[in-house]
């Protein structure tokens, strides 16, 4: 079951559902992939819990690979860099878009506690959470200041949060505990909206909406006007993007396809 809750009153959703033509352009197996996921371009990751990488053209052609070990967070869309996140070494690498030229930084210990997840900003900037205090601090990384600090509320939040997924879109943060739903936060730590949904992998944009995979259906939230819509998906997927081009999904098999849509899809 699904449910969003708005700051000043309880707001049951009616979402539109539409039916969409698919049409099947490659499929292929994979082993072990935990994440799916994209940059501007239309091109897709696939991260496999061993740490490896491979990117794909919107075709499905392999256009680079990487690796690293216990990745934490994976953030390709801010062209022309890959970012990604270790908790484990508290550190974050900075590569090219083909995974060249990686550089790598420490966290640093007086800017978070237990920094859990960090993510990249508009304007080249971090975004830490430390899960110590459950603060959220945006930072410069070439200076070292902190510019917005902010405690999470934690009533919005799971007695045994699991933080997945921190993303900076549309000058809003996203924060995913996978046991109560994304929290839509402004840079000053004010809730603007929560979706109410469990167990996600992680959640993606396309222009104006936040969409993410529940019960095989792709669910579009529009972040300025609050609607929803949803697709459903032509298979039983585990995990599913959508691109200008495509649509990708993965089975619980491990099985990728690629499918163009209608052109009405978004």
């Amino acid at each position: 079951m699904r449910k969003f809750i708005f700051l000043s009153f309880l707001f049951i959703p009616c979402i539109a559902s539409s039916q969409t033509d698919f049409k099947k352009i490659m499929e292929w197996k994979t082993k072990n992939v935990m994440l799916i996921t994209e940059d501007r371009l239309g091109n897709f990751f696939l991260v496999q819990k061993d740490g490896k990488i491979k990117k794909y053209n919107p075709n499905g052609k392999i256009l680079a690979s990487g690796s690293e070990k216990s990745l934490t967070l994976i953030e390709p869309w801010y062209q022309p860099s890959i970012f990604i996140y270790v908790r484990s070494k508290q550190k974050y690498t900075i590569s090219g878009r083909n995974f060249e030229n990686k550089q790598e930084f420490d966290i640093e210990p007086a800017f978070a506690i237990e920094p859990y997840l960090v993510c990249p900003t508009h304007d080249n900037k971090l975004w830490i959470l430390d899960h110590a205090d459950l603060s959220l601090k945006k930072v410069n990384r070439l200076t070292n200041e902190v510019i917005h600090e902010f405690e999470v509320d934690s009533t919005m939040l799971s007695p045994n949060n699991e933080f997945i997924y921190l993303r900076e879109y549309l000058n809003l943060i996203f924060l995913l505990d996978k046991n109560s739903g994304i929290l839509i936060l402004n840079h000053l730590g004010k809730l603007i909206n929560k979706i109410e949904v469990t167990n996600l992998k992680s959640f993606y944009f396309y222009g104006e909406d936040l969409y993410y995979l529940s019960d095989n259906k792709l669910t579009f939230f529009n972040i300025l006007t609050e609607k929803q819509r949803e697709i459903q998906l032509p298979v039983d997927s585990q995990q599913a993007i959508l691109t200008d081009e495509r649509i990708i999904t993965l089975d619980s098999n491990g099985k990728v396809t690629l499918y163009s849509y209608s052109p009405e899809v978004p």
